[in-house]
């Protein structure tokens, strides 16, 4: 196991942080580890009477494009991700639900990040209203759990968290 010899904040930021640490492996070698800390996320894979699952799209600056995702968010500094999940699900969504089941969690990026997501269920809701980032444009449409299967085998889905929550629940319900 690696030891932490020295820590550097390279960059401290609204959504991450930036370190680049200096370690000793296991080996007696020094290494650095450029790592992100990041506050983790929360998904809602929510699936209606009709087995159809409600996606968003979202640009992501990152990747130059429009993804299909489950919606989700990132926690607050100490945020409980059963809180983040049921929040997130009401403001992406306009869908509030009182019951969220566990999926489990994801280590998205872990070469480099100590990111975690938590992933949910929800199944019994309500409609009420969507509430917006001011600088989040989104998009809703329910699939056929067969439509989500064939856009993730064709490439269409991309997102981890999504093919993970969908696959979870599919194992879930044998």
């Amino acid at each position: 196991m690696e030891k932490n010899i020295k820590t550097n904040l390279i960059y401290q930021g609204k959504v991450l942080d930036l370190y680049c640490d200096d370690v000793s492996c296991d080996n007696g070698l020094e290494a650095k580890r450029e790592i992100i800390h990041h506050s983790g996320g929360a998904g809602v894979l929510l699936v209606n009477d009709k087995k159809e699952i409600l996606l968003i799209k979202q640009y992501r600056y990152a990747y130059n494009e429009e993804l299909l995702e489950i919606p989700a968010g990132k926690l607050e500094k100490n945020e409980d991700s059963y809180k983040a999940a049921l929040r997130e699900l009401e403001e992406e969504t306009g869908y509030k639900t009182e019951k969220l089941k566990p999926l489990g969690k994801i280590y998205p990026t872990c070469g480099y990040s100590n990111e975690i997501i938590y992933l949910y269920l929800a199944s019994d809701f309500i409609k009420t209203q969507t509430n917006f980032d001011p600088d989040e444009n989104i998009s809703k449409k329910w699939y056929k759990l067969n439509e989500v299967l064939e856009l993730i085998d064709n490439g269409t889905i991309k997102d981890a968290k999504t093919i993970v929550a969908v696959y979870r629940y599919l194992y879930l319900k044998k």
